[in-house]
């Protein structure tokens, strides 16, 4: 049996990146609020060095990439993108700013050619407004004539007349996932009413990206330590990786990379965390026209599982008679351990991605990547994999190995000299047994339920955890953390024209350290993933594992949107 020593020594060496670390808990200062209702991020943190905005200033990683659009004709209706950005760049929302010809984030709109005929000549359309009107606003040769106008009250109908008429309106959204109703009522001269007809307007939802779509960028931030798993990205990647200067290495924790689409828009979400590290300031400083950092939460309140290692999205599904082409998000919560109230309400009323809940509270950090992952297939019937860590998987591997086997890796870190030393830990083995029956097999009983998995769309990772005797970010006693280094807490990049790849943290279950060849964990790993994959197995041992994160926790992904909302996602949507 390993040296409690051990364990305490891993708790304390996590304490010391308290500031910084994956898991870290606390918040920052300031208390403003954000609800998600249009407010940016505020300024940011003055712990961060002040370097690493490269990707912000360059316009590499700022670039928006393709729209989405699939080029198919929209169906009848008016959409667009919320005018949360600042393509002005003077410092507050343009949906705050009267009209300019610089923003792009608005949607030309013109009256139905059958409503001005029905008018006919000396004749009027008078247009009508329900619904969320406050968060729309339509613009005539740079006037707000219709909707939230100014500070009062919505104005809900004008009347257009003459070379009106004719003329091309400038419609604008304040929010994501606003809708209601357009009426057009075509009155003769005489104003006498002889048609009408309706459409839906709707504002883009804000969607989360998910593991199937196309990748642009990859952010991580070099440590010294982490050398080996930085020169992987840049040789693997090239322009395509960009390295971030910070000493907070969890980027996964501080940004989430969403979008807002419309046809022929895209707006780019940096969804900024309420952690409030070091790491803050630099995805505020992400902020550029089309790209806007958003916060929902109260600053100074986070909890562990606020953070965005436990904010994931499936691939797309169809379960329950339902197509979720945009996939669902998942996050840990239970038992009031989760993420706080105000983003748990913004995800549900977006509606496309409708959220599932599952149970993280048996682990020390409580975020879903460390033990669950959806990649895609392209060989699979429904096109992608369910990936879970499994306990029995991984003694199956240790008891057909030597157990003289020496693991200095763990011998250094866990107190686990021999694979011998892990099999006779009975105490190592009653923690994961209890692990695997009463949370590990409930989750993968849950998501099969939920997501109408059969046997053959799970793939079942090898993997064990430890108890820790203090947990840093977390009240609760003797909560685990990954002893091997976790293969589902993982990168899949997709690049256009180039093999899927996925890269995960090595499991150095083996003698030879530089061996990966003489590793039998990293021979089941890709035994069991689709063949379709280029698998790099990087060291993030000292930079990441032994701090309880691991490959997913120091990364970050920008994709393309694949999927029109409008097309695509319209029977998840519309009034809840």
């Amino acid at each position: 049996m390993r040296s409690d020593s051990i364990s305490i020594a891993r708790v304390l060496a996590c304490a010391s990146w308290l500031l910084t670390a994956c898991s870290d808990d606390g918040g920052g200062g300031g208390d403003e609020v954000d609800t998600g209702t249009g407010e940016s991020a505020e300024e940011g943190s003055e712990a961060e060095s002040g370097e690493g905005n490269e990707g912000a200033e360059t316009g590499d990683a700022g670039d928006t990439g393709d729209t989405g659009d699939t080029g198919e004709e929209a169906p009848p209706g008016l959409y667009g993108v919320p005018n949360l950005d600042d393509d002005d760049q003077n410092g507050q929302a343009d949906w705050d700013d009267p009209a300019f010809d610089a923003d792009n984030d608005l949607t030309d709109w013109s009256l139905p050619e059958a409503a001005v005929e029905a008018a006919g000549e000396g004749g009027s359309v008078e247009l009508l407004v329900e619904g969320d009107v406050d968060q729309l606003r339509f613009w005539l040769e740079g006037e707000a004539i219709l909707g939230q106008v100014g500070a009062d009250e919505p104005v809900t109908s004008v009347a257009l007349t003459g070379a009106q008429l004719s003329a091309t309106l400038q419609v604008e959204f304040g929010d994501f996932h606003r809708w209601g109703t357009i009426t057009a009522r075509s009155l003769d001269a005489g104003g006498v009413e002889v048609a009408t007809l309706s459409l839906e307007f709707m504002a883009s939802p804000l969607v989360i990206n998910h593991h199937g779509q196309p990748t642009e960028y990859v952010w991580a931030v070099p440590a010294g330590s982490n050398s080996e798993m930085i020169a992987e990205f840049e040789g693997v990647l090239g322009d395509r990786f960009v390295s971030v200067s910070s000493n907070d290495v969890w980027i996964q924790d501080e940004l989430e990379w969403a979008t807002a689409t419309a046809p022929d828009k895209r707006l780019n979400i940096a969804m900024d965390s309420i952690r409030d590290r070091a790491l803050d300031s630099y995805v505020k400083g992400l902020e550029a026209p089309d790209i806007q950092p958003m916060t929902w939460g109260q600053a100074g309140t986070d909890v562990t599982e606020d953070k965005f290692g436990n904010l994931e999205v499936t691939m797309p599904v169809s379960a329950g008679g339902v197509d979720y082409p945009f996939g669902r998000i998942y996050y840990g919560d239970k038992d009031g351990s989760g993420p706080n109230e105000i983003i748990k309400s913004f995800l549900d009323e977006q509606a496309l991605q409708a959220p599932i809940r599952v149970d993280t509270t048996w682990l020390c950090i409580g975020h879903v990547d460390e033990f669950l992952s959806f990649i895609p297939d392209p060989d699979s019937a429904r096109g992608f994999k369910f990936l879970i860590t499994d306990t029995n998987a991984a003694w199956e591997l240790l008891e057909a190995m030597d157990p003289s086997t020496s693991l200095p890796r763990y011998a250094q870190s866990h107190g686990y000299a021999t694979v011998a030393s892990m099999l006779d830990d009975d105490e190592l083995r009653a923690t994961n047994d209890d692990v695997q029956a009463n949370y590990l097999d409930a989750v993968r009983e849950q998501l099969e339920a939920e997501l109408d998995l059969d046997p053959e769309d799970i793939i079942r990772i090898p993997g064990l955890f430890e108890r820790l005797s203090q947990c840093p970010y977390s009240a609760a006693p003797l909560e685990t953390a990954a002893l091997i280094p976790g293969m589902l807490n993982l990168v899949v990049v997709n690049l256009p024209e180039e093999p899927l790849r996925i890269f995960v943290s090595d499991p150095f279950m083996r003698t030879d350290t530089s061996d990966q060849g003489s590793d039998p964990f990293i021979a089941a790993f890709a035994d069991a993933l689709p063949s379709a994959y280029e698998i790099h197995h990087v060291d993030d041992w000292y930079t990441y594992h032994v701090y309880i994160g691991e490959v997913h926790c120091g990364s970050n992904v920008s994709r393309t949107p694949t999927d029109d909302w409008w097309q695509d996602g319209m029977h998840l949507l519309g009034e809840q």
